[in-house]
């Protein structure tokens, strides 16, 4: 112990200076790396463990330690490399180098999508001139759900459901044939980029529009779940963070919103800052951690104003996060190992959905709770939608990849996690109401 407790004030001493309100330097993230880890002990896990809390300096733990045997990635600053990797070997923890260099992988992954993205340069980010290919900055996501809603008005409708920290609307996108007997229609809720660095998932959901405007009365599934449903997209959860991304480089893995917090620190982790079990597990309350769950539950506009919106839909009956990476359809609880009252339909829905998805190009993905096949964490949208909404069907899917880039992904892989995913939201859309309405019927034909 006297060894980790010297590596550790290592650490923080040389991280200690270089603690800002969130505004890099120019050249951070230049030697940085990115490391598999393989804790084969429990005592190794709680060794990893205390690092991800230690007060005042923070691991960028991408998959942090959870369970002996599951890998753990982690982004290591330059500075902290060597008293790192000494670390791992006084605790004979076996790695290997993901990522080499972080600023240069950054760069490549920006610069890339840059160059994809001049294909369509100076077209307007309008329904028949987007590429779907790239990844897109807000204001070219904005103009797209609003022409959205302006190409295909009898079926679409936008509204602003939340303000961000920073004063921009949270925009949700409304997709669904009007009920023409005044009944209120079960709903779907779709959300992504909750964590901002994330940005497959808002790719993934620009896609999913399109799809289902574009085959609204060719397609009879699709046309059957937007006239018996009601879809609601919000392709930026935390516009703030997002927009932050796209500044510069080194803001690229930004995670948490942009809100000022006691210190010198920025930001909330928003996956976090929901009321249920705020806290507890999984979870900080450093401020310049990057899993800091804030000054109490809702504390941030973002998660107030969205939460506001799901109570006031009881009629929402699927809940979908959607992030990256790991490539994990997630079910609750993320808090307690005990398992929930309906964890046998939520676990059928996702491997029915799991099985459509990997008919696409046969990409696997692994179906569980969070505490059982990732980690411990409270404070989280899912459960949150689960245990205080009522929303059976809550889930958070995490995208593309396994590790080989991680947040970085290559923008050529979009299409493919896209078209993977699109089935998935017509299994769980036709599975979650239909399954229940079959087995009332059933109950009522028999009383």
């Amino acid at each position: 112990m006297a060894l980790l407790g010297a590596v550790i004030l290592v650490l923080f001493l040389n991280v200690v200076l270089a603690q800002t309100n969130g505004h890099s330097t120019s050249r951070a993230l230049e030697g940085d790396q990115v490391l598999r880890l393989h804790p084969g002990t429990p005592d190794a896990v709680a060794m990893l463990d205390s690092l991800v809390y230690m007060p005042g300096f923070q691991l960028d733990f991408w998959k942090p330690p959870s369970h002996v045997n599951q890998s753990v990635d982690v982004h290591v600053p330059r500075d902290n490399l060597p008293a790192v990797l000494d670390l791992l070997q006084q605790h004979s923890i076996p790695y290997h180098t993901m990522i080499g260099n972080v600023r240069q992988a950054v760069e490549k992954h920006m610069q890339d999508n840059h160059k994809a993205r001049a294909r369509t340069a100076g077209r307007p980010a309008r329904v028949n001139d987007f590429d779907f290919s790239v990844y897109h900055e807000w204001n070219e996501i904005d103009d797209f759900i609003t022409d959205v809603q302006q190409t295909y008005p009898q079926i679409a409708s936008l509204s602003s459901e939340a303000a961000t920290f920073e004063g921009r609307s949270i925009k949700t996108l409304k997709l669904g044939k009007p009920s023409t007997s005044g009944e209120t229609k079960p709903a779907i809720w779709i959300d992504a980029a909750i964590h901002c660095r994330e940005w497959i998932s808002t790719a993934t959901v620009l896609y999913a529009i399109d799809q289902f405007t574009r085959q609204y009365g060719s397609d009879p599934t699709v046309t059957r779940l937007l006239d018996e449903l009601d879809w609601y997209f919000t392709p930026v959860f935390n516009i703030d963070g997002y927009i932050y991304t796209w500044a510069a480089p080194e803001n690229r893995l930004w995670r948490k919103n942009r809100s000022a917090q006691p210190g010198p620190c920025v930001g909330v982790d928003l996956n976090r800052n929901w009321d249920d079990h705020f806290a507890e597990t999984g979870a900080s309350p450093d401020p310049c951690s990057i899993i800091y769950h804030g000054m109490a539950p809702f504390s941030e506009p973002e998660t107030r104003g969205i939460s506001d919106f799901v109570l006031n839909h009881p009629e929402i009956k699927v809940y979908l996060a959607m992030h990256s990476y790991s490539q994990l359809w997630i079910s609750p609880w993320g808090y307690d190992y005990a398992r929930p009252p309906h964890y046998h339909l939520q676990n059928a829905m996702a491997l029915a959905a799991e099985s459509a998805s990997r008919a696409v190009h046969g990409v696997q993905y692994r179906v569980g709770r969070s505490i059982e096949i990732l980690y411990a964490v409270s404070g989280g949208a899912r459960d949150w939608a689960y245990d205080k909404a009522g929303v059976t069907y809550s889930y958070t899917v995490e995208l593309r990849d396994t590790g080989r880039y991680g947040f970085l992904l290559p923008a050529d892989q979009i299409i493919p996690t896209a078209e993977e995913t699109f089935p998935a939201y017509l299994t769980w859309a036709s599975g979650s109401w239909i399954i229940p309405m079959i087995i009332h019927s059933f109950i009522i034909s028999y009383m």
